[in-house]
């Protein structure tokens, strides 16, 4: 017995280690998006400051923020250091998780659903965030075990045990209470004749509630007039309910190619699970069953009132999916064994499919704002001005951005932002960079991009994780009396008098390609500066940027962003002493070869048609690029 229980201690082990390498080594792959940087916001000041905020309704629970306002102070505010209260909460659940499978079933049922739980998506992903789920999934797992042992051994040390987690549990997530309930509907059909532990649980129970009396009154005044805030939440059907929680907990997705079949064999191994359950006993059964089904059912009424619904909000009920698809397998292993390992093998592919997808799709991934961060940082010069659209996404930003350049807060109606930009301008600000984010979720008609393409040139679009973040740069004053210090001097002069007197690549070594703001091709930003000869062409012509080989052959050309500078600005209208600033955003084909590139600007007129260089040249070449793999 020792050397078997030796070996299943080291299974454990190694799964928990597997999970650990799961987790960890890309724990900081991914930025903090709005919520994380809200909890270190939370918490990042003296405590009786921190307690003030993080008591508060709508943060759905007090514990995680007290944690991890000592955590912060041990560990550190890196991104790495934030997270890993999560990954170890998560990481320690297999252990629990494993003993819970034991206790009720056997040591193969628990070390299949530890299995599970250290290769699941969703695990993963929230043991890689910065907010309460993963301890929530730990609580309500540790919970169960300890009223599993309590009734079981009727020891008053259990049941203090477990009162103590179940208030923990409720603290970590408001919604706790749905599988608490769950919990004790289960403890009542069950031992319903057995009166010694039925009033063991409702005297525990009696003396958890009491801390929550206050909460039950301020819920039952706040309940009848309560008004959904958030435009982002809706009420959703059961049935959709259903498939969504089905979808998030097998491979975090809320839709799917492969969504029909998946469903279909999903629900055949959850409805295995619990008919193999009932075969053990009635009690089994409903315990199993009940864990998973009555948290959703006392869930769905509420949501009519309060339509928050999301998967993660009933992540308490996510162990006892595992555990019964544990089951299931176990059971099937013991009557066939192939159509055991193909179950397996196909739950283990979904899951392995969904993680590597995480991890390199950006449909799938967080906000990136250390993508945004990183790019003011490098295109950004200090007279410049960030807006952005609520005050919330500053918490966020300014965890990455390192740069001098002034964020401000958008205080205005976002319908009628032209009194916001005219004072800018009128400041002396050189570039408007607009950073919006949820903004079409609440203000959907709003008019931030529209006056500023309006009034300035636009500069460029970077939309990273897909367009989930907006960066857009405006040019608000593009003439200046010299040439910046930063620019490489150049002397080319075209037929229509426009004279290029330099140049700013941001980069002169780059891959082809690109996975954040704009799959799958790679761009290059170029800031040329022109001045106007005495015969200058009174019609504006089209500036184009090229990336060209050898041979001529193009692989790069400009975005075109119109109207452009010389539509706001005619080169007719400048000053003679005058220096223009004109952008571009030179979008590389995604398969160019690696290799030396030649980097060119040229000029049209309105009719499209090619103006020369007084030399004779078509193309004003300007710097070797070299593209690499």
């Amino acid at each position: 017995m020792t050397g078997k229980t030796n070996r299943t201690n080291l299974l454990v082990l190694a799964i928990m280690l597997l999970a650990a390498m799961l987790r960890l080594p890309t724990l900081e792959k991914q930025s903090f998006w709005v919520d994380e940087s809200y909890a270190v916001w939370f918490i990042d000041r003296p405590f009786n400051e921190a307690l003030q905020l993080i008591i508060t309704p709508e943060n759905n629970g007090p514990l995680y923020f007290l944690l991890l306002w000592g955590w912060h102070r041990l560990a550190g505010p890196s991104d790495f250091a934030v997270r890993y209260l999560s990954a170890l909460c998560g990481v320690l659940n297999i252990a629990v998780l494993w003993q819970l499978g034991r206790t009720w079933f056997n040591r193969r049922v628990g070390s299949w659903a530890a299995l599970l739980m250290a290769l699941s998506p969703f695990a993963i992903w929230y043991a890689q965030e910065a907010k309460m789920y993963a301890l929530h999934m730990l609580l309500a797992t540790l919970a169960l075990l300890l009223l599993t042992r309590a009734l079981r051994r009727m020891r008053w040390q259990h049941w203090l045990a477990y009162v103590l987690c179940v208030n923990l549990l409720a603290y970590s997530h408001f919604f706790g209470a749905f599988t608490i309930a769950a919990q004790g509907m289960l403890v009542l059909i069950t031992t319903w004749r057995d009166w010694r532990r039925l009033g063991a649980y409702v005297g525990a129970m009696a003396l958890s509630a009491l801390p929550y009396l206050p909460v039950l009154r301020f819920a039952w005044t706040l309940l009848p007039t309560f008004q959904m805030q958030d435009p982002s939440k809706r009420f959703v059907p059961l049935p959709q309910m259903l498939r969504e929680l089905l979808l998030e907990f097998s491979v975090r997705a809320w839709s799917w190619e492969h969504e029909g079949l998946w469903l279909f064999g999903l629900s055949a191994l959850l409805v295995g699970g619990m008919l193999a359950a009932w075969r053990r006993g009635w009690r089994a059964g409903a315990w199993l069953t009940g864990l998973l089904i009555f948290p959703l059912l006392l869930f769905y009424p509420v949501s009519f009132r309060i339509p928050v619904f999301t998967p993660k909000y009933l992540s308490a009920i996510f162990p006892i999916f595992l555990l019964i698809l544990a089951l299931a397998v176990e059971t099937l292993r013991r009557r066939q064994s192939l159509l055991a390992l193909g179950a397996v093998a196909v739950l283990l592919l979904g899951q392995t499919q969904a993680e590597l997808r995480d991890l390199n799709d950006p449909a799938f991934q967080r906000t990136d704002w250390r993508f945004v961060a990183q790019y003011l940082e490098d295109h950004g010069a200090p007279d410049d001005i960030i807006v952005i659209y609520t005050d919330y996404m500053d918490r966020v930003l300014s965890r990455y951005y390192r740069g001098p350049i002034k964020i401000f807060s958008y205080p205005y109606d976002p319908k009628a932002p032209e009194p916001l930009y005219e004072k800018l301008q009128g400041e002396g600000f050189g570039r408007l960079w607009l950073v919006l984010h949820h903004d079409l979720v609440y203000a959907p008609d709003h008019r931030l991009i529209e006056a500023a393409s309006e009034r300035f040139p636009k500069i460029t679009g970077q939309y990273p994780t897909l367009g989930q973040i907006r960066l857009l740069g405006f040019d608000m004053n593009w003439r200046h009396t010299q040439l910046p210090a930063a620019a490489a001097p150049v002397d080319f002069t075209f037929e229509n008098g426009l004279h290029l007197v330099g140049y700013q690549v941001d980069a002169t070594r780059l891959p082809a390609t690109e996975e954040v703001s704009h799959p799958p091709s790679n761009w290059m930003h170029l800031t040329t500066y022109w001045k106007r000869t005495t015969e200058a062409a009174p019609d504006p012509p089209r500036l184009d940027g090229l990336l060209t080989d050898a041979g001529g052959g193009v692989w790069g050309r400009e975005l075109v962003y119109a109207p452009a500078v010389f539509d706001f600005d005619p080169p007719a209208q400048w000053p003679a002493d005058a220096i223009i600033e004109a952008h571009l955003d030179v979008n590389l084909n995604p398969v160019t070869p690696p290799g030396m590139y030649r980097l060119a600007v040229a000029l049209e007129n309105t009719a499209g048609e090619r103006i020369p260089l007084v030399s004779g040249e078509a193309e004003a070449l300007l710097t070797p690029i070299e593209i690499i793999k």
